[in-house]
């Protein structure tokens, strides 16, 4: 368990996706004083990966730092996984009911499966395009029949 773990803790029971904070009430959360670079280098506050155990503490828990302010000792955690994750669920939601409306399709599995077969068929021509269909005089060859 990370040092870092009771912030990353304490950002995830949070009900809002801002918190503006001062390096105080981060040391309190954490439950000890931040270090010295955490008061002199932004970069410290930096959302890199793979970043310093501070970085995969808040990154883990789903956010962001951002308007680090070194001068008055103070920084905002932005949450970023829930709102992405809620947006893409809404998306998807409205493809699966534009997809329903369109096909007539209102069962899930039997929708996803036709979308699934419908994606691999484009693919595969798109491939076979791919290969060489670029002869629009070709034709094809006459088949010979067995006599009967």
């Amino acid at each position: 368990m990370s040092k870092y773990e009771p912030l990353a803790q304490f950002l995830q029971g949070l009900p809002n996706d801002v918190w503006d904070a001062r390096f105080d009430e981060v040391a309190e959360v954490l439950g000890f004083d931040l270090p010295e670079s955490a008061h002199k280098y932004p970069a410290w506050w930096a959302n890199q990966d793979p970043g310093h155990s501070q970085t995969a503490g808040w990154r883990d828990a789903g956010w962001d730092t951002s308007k680090v302010d070194l001068v008055s000792k103070r920084v905002r955690f932005v949450r970023h996984r829930r709102r992405a994750q809620t947006a893409r669920k809404g998306q998807l939601s409205e493809l699966v009911e534009q997809a329903k409306d369109i096909t007539g399709i209102t069962d899930y599995d039997a929708l996803i499966e036709a979308a699934l077969l419908a994606l691999i068929q484009r693919e595969a021509g798109r491939r076979l395009i791919a290969m060489g269909g670029t002869m629009p005089d070709a034709w094809a060859p006459p088949r010979e029949r067995p006599v009967a």
